[in-house]
């Protein structure tokens, strides 16, 4: 289609392109799981969660770039290109926690009729997620993400990424596909893994684009804001499949894996992702530039960096119950109807309450037991 220069009304060619990003995200997530096979654990959640939600890059830089090529530097008005931007690395972050963390939490429950017990794990994770998140409160109050702030979260991913690749190493558990993979010979195995990328980075680079402009066209065509579109049909897209592997864990064996590959693919978006996006903005608009925010895109990172703060206090203990994944799904579907600023910001006020509240509570257990 793409080559052929063959297009179809645009609800059918989301669809198609959007089928293509959801299928080389999944062959992106086999390969990724054999290929813990040759590298240390910890490394490998970290490598998996970024290669796992490299559809999600690829659409994000589709849109950083147009957001640049519309920018006039004279005017300095927030385009809707730009609003796109950050209505796409937004939602793409709460869906992960909303929908991704839940799900996990409460299938597991729901096979097991027990708590997730996460003891002695996800320690790097829940700090750099709280550095990163502490950092996204903070683009609210500057308005804008600065080239510094970028640059600091980047920088932040890479510590991130390092401080994985020293942890102890542990055989994985595969399953279906990935274990296919991994019963080959060690050659053959590396040169599947390295084939499954190369194909799927194909697929998603030539995919992105079209699957994008597609969905813009559909909002304009149905009357449906593109910004809604993009805030959260090309994420649920392009992490789903993410979303089903953590999902596939939690079913089976290994649930501390799955959550695990969501909070580490949180950190990437919450890092990586919106670091890169002042980087691609820049090099489209042909200068060194920091990312401006309108009042409506900061109250949408404030909102984001509320639900993270609520999904670290409930995991923070590490034992967690079905009542976590129910408060971090209703909160989640309550807030989707609600798209005007003011209704954001109450549903902000919301999710700090709530961590607030958590916070008290755990710590008077903590005092509880020590008396």
């Amino acid at each position: 289609m793409v080559f052929g220069g063959l297009h179809f009304h645009p609800i059918l060619d989301v669809f198609l392109f959007g089928m293509g990003i959801v299928g080389a995200a999944f062959l992106i997530s086999w390969a990724a799981e054999a290929a813990q096979l040759d590298i240390s654990a910890s490394f490998a959640i970290a490598i998996l969660a970024l290669i796992a939600i490299l559809p999600e890059y690829a659409v994000e830089a589709v849109l950083a770039w147009d957001a640049g090529q519309s920018y006039d530097t004279a005017s300095a008005i927030v385009t809707p290109e730009m609003e796109r931007v950050a209505a796409n690395v937004t939602g793409a972050n709460r869906l992960l926690i909303g929908l991704g963390w839940s799900a996990v939490i409460l299938i597991f429950w729901i096979k097991r009729r027990s708590s997730l017990n996460m003891a002695n794990t996800m320690g790097l994770e829940i700090l750099m997620l709280s550095i990163a998140t502490a950092v996204t409160f903070l683009i609210f109050f500057m308005q804008q993400v600065h080239l510094i702030v970028a640059a600091a979260l980047i920088a932040l991913y890479v510590v991130y990424l390092w401080l994985s690749s020293t942890k102890e190493s542990e055989e994985p558990e595969l399953m279906g596909p990935s274990l296919a993979i991994g019963e080959q010979s060690k050659v053959v195995r590396r040169l599947i893994v390295l084939g499954l990328f190369a194909y799927s980075a194909f697929v998603i680079l030539v995919a992105a684009e079209p699957f994008v402009h597609s969905l813009i066209d559909t909002g304009r065509n149905l009357g449906i804001s593109d910004f809604l579109l993009i805030q959260w049909i090309a994420p649920l897209a392009s992490e789903s499949p993410e979303i089903i592997i953590a999902v596939l864990f939690s079913l089976r064996a290994n649930p501390v894996a799955g959550l695990t590959t969501l909070i580490s693919a949180e950190v990437n978006q919450l890092t990586l992702l919106v670091g890169s996006m002042v980087g691609i903005f820049s090099l489209s608009a042909g200068e060194l530039l920091s990312f401006p925010l309108n009042n409506m895109q900061s109250v949408e990172f404030l909102l984001t960096a509320a639900v993270s703060l609520l999904g670290i206090i409930l995991v923070l203990p590490r034992v967690i119950g079905w009542k976590s994944g129910v408060i971090l799904l209703v909160m989640f579907l309550a807030h989707l109807p609600f798209t005007e600023t003011d209704q954001r910001m109450l549903f902000t006020y919301g999710y700090i309450s709530i961590a607030a509240v958590l916070i008290g509570y755990q710590l008077y257990n903590k005092y509880l037991s020590k008396n």
